[in-house]
């Protein structure tokens, strides 16, 4: 019996288009993931939580207002990195301009990422090869890479749409892991 394997890498290259409500939910997604905050803060945080407890038990009267507004900055502190900070970025990424990408092609091959452009009569070819990538992160909708060619900083977002198009992810999160390490 033969068995069926998949040929893990693109014969012809497939259309990559990303639209502008795409673009901006993977901006908005990137920065929450890179929006967490740190143990150094959690550790503050708790510090200020545990003296003002403290303080509201040992300490009567008047005096109570300064651990009761230490516990008030903390919730507002935390509400504000919570809900506030998101809809600030929200907004500024609404005030962007993004337009949707069409008309290129990408491909997945064993040396890296290719990438075909059509303009008017000639057509532009580039490479991002995997050792090009200094680091990716996966998402559930999307691969998100950042990579640097020739001097030159860049990224990608690669919705995971594409998969079903013989575009493999598989092959993608390999490479990249063998290359970059696992995903941040």
């Amino acid at each position: 019996m033969m068995s069926k394997s998949l040929y893990p890498y693109t014969l012809q290259p497939v259309p990559f288009e990303l639209s502008e409500a795409e673009q901006r939910s993977a901006q908005l997604a990137i920065w929450r993931r890179t929006n967490t905050i740190s143990q150094k803060t959690w550790i503050i945080l708790g510090v200020i939580v545990a003296l003002a407890i403290v303080g509201l038990v040992f300490v009567k009267n008047y005096s109570t207002i300064l651990f009761w507004l230490m516990l008030v900055g903390v919730v507002l502190y935390l509400l504000i990195r919570r809900f506030g900070l998101e809809w600030y970025v929200k907004r500024k990424l609404s005030e962007e301009l993004v337009e949707d990408i069409k008309g290129i092609k990408m491909g997945v091959q064993p040396q890296g990422l290719t990438m075909i452009q059509r303009m008017g009569a000639q057509e532009g070819r580039g490479m991002i090869s995997w050792k090009d990538v200094t680091e990716w992160q996966d998402h559930p909708d999307f691969l998100f890479l950042t990579f640097k060619v020739k001097g030159q900083q860049g990224a990608h977002v690669l919705p995971k749409r594409m998969n079903s198009q013989n575009f493999s992810f598989d092959t993608i999160r390999k490479h990249l892991t063998e290359t970059v390490g696992p995903a941040k």
